[in-house]
């Protein structure tokens, strides 16, 4: 009895010993839920973008102008000598693909083709053109300083007046000498670049950055007049320092930000003040020193 009982406990050993191990698989990628595409980016250039950002182009139609990598539906590489089926052409985004890269199923009626974007691609999405023309054509703005210079598209200088009402008659998708990009018209005399990088517009409503063509690429700021009659009123007292470039102390942050733009550094908690601000490099800069918001030394 006790022989029977040690050969099945060793033949049932010897089972388990190569039974088959059971392995679930838990590496496919989760569904994208795609978010509805709002017309506020131009590409994928954007790093902050996510997959469901990206895959919410899907419908959307996009025109390439020179780009890299697309292949046929199966896979394989198109013909050079079918570059130009690709060059200023429209395309429906007919599908959002993830395969440790953004690959983008398109189709016109030349066929159904797989567009693999990337850095150096040239193309946009062609509602994020009419988003821009309609947040900003036929809108009056009125320049934040009273006094600067900007370098229209074509070379000439200008002479930006604070005291004058600007209208914006025209905006076009433009060749740059750095890519593509928005181009505004102002009162049916001049044009600027509407720079559209990550952190080249204001978040406030109504406010907007343009460009001057130049090589050092300045910055004027405008606000849309029924925002800057708003924005006078709730800061009456600082007004014209803000608009002459100038801050003083009792000037909130904001305010100081609105004056002197974007600073080099922050830093918080400095020798008993909430936040420093940080103009221009080391050894040549100018600090403003805020306690609860309230600019109380400039040094």
């Amino acid at each position: 009895m006790k022989k029977n009982y040690f050969l099945g406990l060793l033949i049932l050993l010897s089972i388990n010993s190569y039974s088959q191990i059971e392995v679930a698989d838990k590496s496919k990628e989760p569904e994208i839920k795609a978010i509805p595409y709002d017309g506020s980016f131009m590409d994928f250039s954007n790093m902050m973008l996510t997959k469901e950002q990206k895959a919410g182009v899907v419908g959307e139609k996009v025109t390439l102008f020179k780009v890299w990598t697309v292949k046929n539906a199966d896979g394989s590489r198109v013909s050079y000598s079918d570059s130009e089926k690709f060059e200023n052409k429209t395309f429906e985004i007919i599908e959002y693909i993830y395969e440790y890269k953004d690959i983008l199923k398109i189709k016109n009626d030349d066929g159904i083709f797989l567009f693999e974007p990337s850095s150096i691609d040239e193309y946009v999405f062609n509602s994020f053109i009419d988003t821009i023309k309609m947040k900003l054509e036929n809108k009056t703005i009125i320049p934040m300083k009273l006094k600067s210079e900007m370098e229209s598209i074509k070379g000439d200088k200008i002479e930006i007046d604070g005291l004058k009402e600007y209208l914006i008659n025209e905006v076009t998708f433009s060749k740059l000498p750095s890519g593509f990009g928005i181009v505004v018209k102002l009162n049916e005399e001049f044009e600027f670049i509407y720079p559209i990088g990550t952190f080249d517009q204001l978040k406030e409503k109504g406010w907007l950055n343009l460009e001057s063509s130049d090589i050092f690429k300045t910055k004027t700021t405008f606000v849309e007049k029924e925002a800057f009659l708003e924005f006078s009123k709730f800061n009456k007292l600082h007004l014209n320092s803000i608009r002459n470039g100038n801050v003083k102390i009792g000037m909130t942050e904001k305010q100081c930000r609105f004056s002197w733009g974007i600073p080099t550094n922050s830093m918080s908690n400095i020798a008993g003040y909430d936040k420093v601000l940080i103009y221009g490099e080391t050894g040549n800069s100018q600090n403003l020193y805020f306690k609860k918001d309230i600019l109380k030394l400039i040094k």
